[in-house]
């Protein structure tokens, strides 16, 4: 699945994303809505790619500009696939983006009790 400009695309547990891709320049720009009630996020970021048949590799950087949840977390990997870093670093969750369309899968372990010390998602870090 190649990222399209304004497209709506989600992570596994639901989290969605809507980018604006500058072809010329090979910017990223955006939001993501969190499914965990955090943020609102802005995105920013870029992108390389050797032919257009070729995946990008991706770096998006998540600001909160709202005050609740993590303030800052990246994704990095090959279209379509990314990991969550943070300000500790690599989050050990990597995931395929989807459409919005389809439903995300761990849409509902996103939705469990977390037990005492465990994370999901927007963690702190």
């Amino acid at each position: 699945m190649a990222f399209v400009d304004g497209q709506c695309i989600q992570d596994q547990y639901g989290n969605q994303y809507t980018l604006s891709i500058d072809t010329t320049h090979q910017y990223i720009t955006g939001t993501m809505k969190s499914a965990q009630g955090t943020g609102p996020y802005i995105l920013t970021g870029s992108y390389v790619q050797s032919s257009p048949s070729d995946s990008w590799i991706f770096e998006l950087t998540g600001a909160n500009s709202g005050g609740s949840g993590v303030p800052v977390f990246k994704l990095k990997g090959v279209e379509p696939k990314a990991a969550w870093y943070y300000q500790s670093g690599y989050g050990g969750q990597e995931f395929e983006f989807t459409e919005c369309t389809v439903t995300a899968t761990m849409a509902e372990a996103g939705k469990a009790s977390l037990k005492p010390g465990e994370f999901r998602g927007l963690r702190k870090g």
